[in-house]
């Protein structure tokens, strides 16, 4: 008894009333759920990037390059020697949940191997687990010793069995001797490099391209092996000695990240290696976090606008489907209002009806964020606190949707039940407000402008939230002013419509009937379609450009890299072009980068953008060469046109400059560059600090199959790889966020798009109904619904992709994520997301025009009449 007189019936039945009108819960449950995905979006985006970045870093680094490591750096004697270690550092690794390490010892000083018949070499002694099995064995013998590569065997001429002697050059004579028990083939004869090498490259490869390679590399079959000879050597003989943990890096997330990091530190302070002489080698980890770390916290400033933005559009759509429930639920809401009932109660009454589906649709909006994050974010793998937060920031989100459910609907209930017929529109709703948001645009513009909108903070690219809010700023006001003016033309295009076809008249008359309601659904259109042009436009950009700029640097998708000179042969021209670099050139005693090429192939294989020069590179290319008694043509970049002695060492070349470039593949200082024909050029002495380069389109296997066995190849620079990617990823994440963003506006525009068909329903259906006893046939009234909703689309995406492409054109000079690399940002286009965008719209508009017509058609006249009046 007591709860029925606190809570009538209509508000006991009101949880189950919803059920009937399975609109209503569409609506509200929609709403919500739109609303909760914005609101869950960020902490599991922010999360997403976290890792994607930890992600990118490891991809871009040896597979072991983040494994912790706990290093003793000390003498081969003396009180650094390992004593007790090699049980207590992995005990303290594995206590603080660190996967049972590794053990890597090395001589840090080139140590001297000699034979019995007097052959010696200079020789880089290491152990590490598991080495053997990570090496091409030719000879295998048993017992401790040392294996030797194959050239190094044959070098000394010696072989299973036989002794070599370190210590030969000891200041004290001690020696000492192992024997060879293994021969293994030379590692850098072996490519691609195999993983479990990568890191330690600089022990067989010629990394720096001189004119000899590191010292041959002799394998230890043990720690003590290394540390006697270390002993032999000298007592002041440096040791490396080492615990890799190797950690599973494949789901690495930046919080598991730096939990490892932190177990690291703690191993390390409990593994008894003194501070002075450990603690110099931790692995790439903690840099990798730190630079993970930096870029998110460079995200969050971007990203959380972006986030609360969503989230007040989606509380719009939140108050319609409040005003919907108020239009469906108007017979019963007339009825109570007129036995006294308020406002209040009657927002009460709405909120329990509308609470379970609210609820489930912001449940349905917390799954739909972490699917699309995980689906098609920047990773996978989230931080196991992210669900927490973004459930967390549903929930709150859903609060706020049901506070805002039970307000709209109570004053829209009042509305309804008092505001008498012929009330005027209010002075207030005339003001053009938007232009508010326009001048404090304009006003946000001067500060970006005046300060740089993307900076480097230790070389991780931080994006300025006035590059987000600026343009959501102007884009929203200039969305909301436009379809203030657009609605206004409805009423005279209403007037000019009557003799306009059947279809057309009816579409017009239906839009001017209800004029804040059609500029309502034009901003709902075009706000989407503004922010997806804006932010797809800069993605397009500063991805095009920082491929140039990759391409600028490495020439191509790759350049392959020797000391020796290289000459074109056919078999070369099929996979690449070469090119000789001189980068200690002088141009009238100024610093030069001189480039020799080969015009006949250079087109074919090298990077090139229209963009980077007034002609066509084939004309550029053309222009090369020189007369037979005059100086050499040249292309120029950072330098006039005109002549220029150039010194290549001891090498004097006249060069005439025919045309200058603002960019030209190739350029990797700030120098200016001077681009030649590599026969025009003829000899140049050995001085001149000559780097002869391939660059290919196909793989560096591909190249090294075509050079000639006695070229030796060193470095190999890839376009993919030449920049740390992972830095500037902050500038791509964001506005691809900011594209998410305009998706979800898209549907709540397409919710708009609904419920404005929905809320007149009964008037269309009615009118519908009188206007076919009056010849109206379907397909007019079909092709009528099209015009109607085409007709507002129409107007919304000329509208969106003026503004957004505006936008665009204001700011991406201003987004330079490498300001010391050419080129500059190149105007790009985003061709296909505006194509996808207007594709989608209009799959909607059929989809809402097909839904209304088979609404209107299928509907009992009689009754809807009745419900009509």
């Amino acid at each position: 008894m007591p709860v029925r007189r606190c809570c009538p019936a209509p508000w006991r039945r009101a949880p189950w009333l919803p059920w009937r009108q399975p609109a209503v819960i569409l609506a509200v449950a929609g709403a919500a759920a739109i609303m909760g995905c914005a609101a869950a979006s960020a902490p599991l985006f922010l999360s997403s990037a976290g890792s994607a970045s930890l992600q990118l870093q490891l991809a871009a680094q040896c597979p072991d390059a983040a494994y912790p490591v706990l290093q003793q750096i000390g003498f081969a004697v003396g009180p650094s020697r390992p004593e007790g270690l090699s049980e207590e550092v992995p005990a303290a690794m594995v206590a603080q949940g660190l996967p049972a390490p590794e053990r890597l010892v090395a001589l840090n000083d080139v140590s001297v191997v000699e034979t019995e018949g007097g052959g010696r070499s200079r020789a880089q002694v290491l152990f590490r687990d598991g080495a053997f099995d990570k090496v091409t064995v030719l000879q295998e013998g048993a017992g401790e010793g040392v294996w030797l590569p194959e050239s190094t065997a044959q070098y000394l001429g010696v072989g299973l069995g036989d002794p070599v002697t370190f210590g030969v050059n000891s200041s004290d004579g001690t020696t000492v001797v192992f024997p060879v028990v293994g021969i293994y083939r030379d590692l850098f004869r072996e490519e691609p490099v195999r993983p479990y090498w990568c890191s330690y490259t600089s022990y067989f490869l010629n990394l720096a391209s001189t004119s000899s390679g590191p010292p041959p590399l002799v394998l230890a079959t043990s720690p003590d092996v290394v540390e006697r000879a270390g002993d032999a050597v000298s007592m002041f003989t440096g040791l490396n000695r080492q615990w890799i943990s190797p950690i599973d890096t494949d789901r690495l997330t930046l919080s598991a990240a730096e939990e490892i990091v932190r177990s690291r530190d703690r191993a390390f302070a409990d593994s008894g290696i003194a501070n002075d002489s450990g603690g110099g080698q931790t692995g790439q980890l903690p840099v990798m976090t730190d630079r993970a770390a930096l870029l998110v916290q460079g995200l969050r400033g971007p990203v959380l606008p972006i986030a609360v933005g969503g989230a007040v559009l989606a509380l719009l759509l939140v108050a319609a489907a409040g005003s919907y429930w108020a239009d469906r639920r108007s017979t019963e809401v007339t009825l109570l209002s007129s036995r006294g009932v308020g406002p209040l109660a009657l927002g009460v009454k709405a909120l329990f009806e509308l609470a379970l589906p609210a609820a489930v649709g912001s449940a349905l909006g917390l799954w739909a964020a972490r699917a699309l994050v995980t689906g098609v974010g920047p990773s996978p793998y989230l931080d196991a606190a992210a669900p927490r937060q973004a459930a967390l920031a549903a929930a709150v989100s859903l609060l706020v949707a049901l506070a805002l459910l039970a307000t709209v609907a109570g004053v829209r209930t009042r509305v309804t039940a008092e505001r008498p017929l012929g009330t005027r529109q209010s002075w207030y709703a005339l003001v053009p407000w938007e232009l508010l948001l326009v001048t404090a645009a304009a006003v946000g513009y001067l500060g970006v402008r005046q300060d740089e909108p993307i900076v480097l903070v230790r070389n991780v690219a931080q994006v300025d939230v006035l590059l987000v809010v600026v343009p959501l700023l102007f884009l929203a006001g200039v969305s909301i002013l436009v379809a203030r003016g657009l609605s206004g033309l409805l009423r005279p295009l209403r007037t000019r419509s009557a003799r306009w076809p059947t279809a057309a008249f009816t579409a017009v008359t239906r839009a001017a009937a209800v004029r804040p309601v059609s500029a309502l659904v034009l901003v709902a259109l075009a706000l989407p379609l503004s922010i997806l042009a804006y932010s797809a436009g800069v993605t397009a950009t500063n991805e095009a450009t920082l491929a140039a700029k990759a391409g600028v640097v490495v020439g191509s998708d790759r350049a392959v890299i020797s000391v020796d000179e290289i000459r074109a042969t056919p078999a070369l021209d099929r996979v690449g072009t070469v090119v000789l670099r001189y980068d200690r050139a002088l141009a009238d005693g100024q610093d030069v980068t001189v480039l020799a090429i080969d015009p006949r192939t250079f087109a074919a294989w090298a990077f090139w953008d229209p963009r980077f020069a007034d002609h066509p590179l084939a004309d550029l290319l053309a222009m090369l060469g020189s007369p037979a008694d005059g100086p050499v043509r040249a292309l120029a970049v950072g330098l006039p046109a005109g002549t220029a002695a150039l010194d290549l060492g001891a090498t004097a070349v006249d060069a005439e400059v025919v045309a200058t470039v603002g960019t030209f593949p190739g350029r990797r200082l700030l120098d200016p560059v001077i681009v030649v024909d590599r026969a025009a050029l003829g000899a140049v002495d050995s001085s001149a600090g000559r780097q002869s380069e391939v660059w290919t389109t196909r793989s560096a296997a591909d190249v090294r199959a075509a050079l000639p066995v006695e070229v030796r190849t060193g470095l190999v620079l890839e376009r993919d790889t030449v920049f740390d990617v992972a830095n500037f990823r902050s500038v791509s994440w964001t506005f691809g966020y900011l594209q998410a963003l305009a998706a979800l506006i898209g549907i709540i525009g397409a919710g708009a798009l609904l419920l404005y068909l929905e809320t007149r329903q009964r008037t269309r259906i009615a009118s519908y109904a009188l206007a076919r006893r009056m010849g109206l046939t379907g397909g007019t009234h079909f092709r009528s619904l099209l015009l109607e909703l085409g007709g507002l689309l129409g107007a919304a995406a000329l509208v969106g992709a003026a503004a957004g492409w505006t936008v665009v054109l204001a700011v991406y000079r201003l987004i330079d994520i490498d300001p010391n690399r050419p080129p500059g940002p190149l105007l790009t286009a985003p061709t296909g997301a505006l194509v996808t965008g207007a594709v989608t719209a209009a799959v909607i508009v059929f989809l809402a025009a097909g839904y209304a017509h088979y609404s209107a058609a299928r509907a009992n006249p009689a009754q809807v009449m009745r419900l009509a009046t």
